[in-house]
């Protein structure tokens, strides 16, 4: 009986990837803050695929934000963090104005971003600097 439980715990070992795994509800795509805002948006946030991604209802984009650094997400709502300003919570969902500028995928380099690319990379990334309520 021993065996038997030790070959199914080796069996199913061998069947874990180590190298990746699915993002997190906590999983957040962050860097400095940026302040340049190029484009404005209003729509929502979803969580699908493993993706947190804003969808911008009347032009029909989707973009994969980058938050300021210290902003969090808990699985239904960010917490976004603008340098010297109070945190504002933002819900999956809840329709609000997003402003930021998009950057392309090789522009974001390092280990950190790859996941994310991977992941949601048919979504741009767009650097998030301010949000807003809708109306």
């Amino acid at each position: 009986m021993r065996r038997l439980g030790l070959t199914g715990l080796l069996v199913v070992a061998g069947c874990v990837s180590h190298g990746v795994h699915s993002l997190q509800p906590e999983d957040l795509a962050t860097a400095p803050y940026q302040s340049l805002v190029t484009n404005a948006y209003t729509g929502s946030l979803l969580y699908e695929g493993g993706c947190l991604l804003f969808r911008d209802d009347e032009n029909r984009i989707q973009v994969m934000p980058v938050w300021p650094s210290g902003s969090l997400f808990n699985g239904t709502s960010v917490i976004f963090h603008q340098p010297g300003k109070s945190e504002q919570r933002v819900v999956v969902g809840e329709e609000f104005q997003i402003e930021g500028q998009p950057i392309a995928w090789n522009a974001l380099a390092g280990p950190a971003y790859a996941q994310f690319q991977r992941q949601c990379g048919t979504s741009p990334p767009f650097f998030v600097s301010r949000v807003h309520p809708a109306n």
